[in-house]
């Protein structure tokens, strides 16, 4: 078996190891929390059109 071919299985072996661990059932919790930060509505940070701080 010459590099080229352990290379391939070890980076697809990798691949298959990254896919398992951001699907598991476990983090489906964190990537909800995740995916609502869009939808906050947070003031802190934002500015009105003049400069000024709400």
């Amino acid at each position: 078996m010459n590099y080229h071919a352990v290379i391939t299985v070890i980076f697809f072996v990798a691949f298959i190891a990254l896919v398992a661990w951001v699907y598991r059932p476990g983090r489906k919790r964190d990537y909800q929390a995740l995916g609502e930060i869009p939808l906050r509505t947070d003031n802190k940070d934002r500015r009105n059109p003049q400069g000024e701080r709400p």
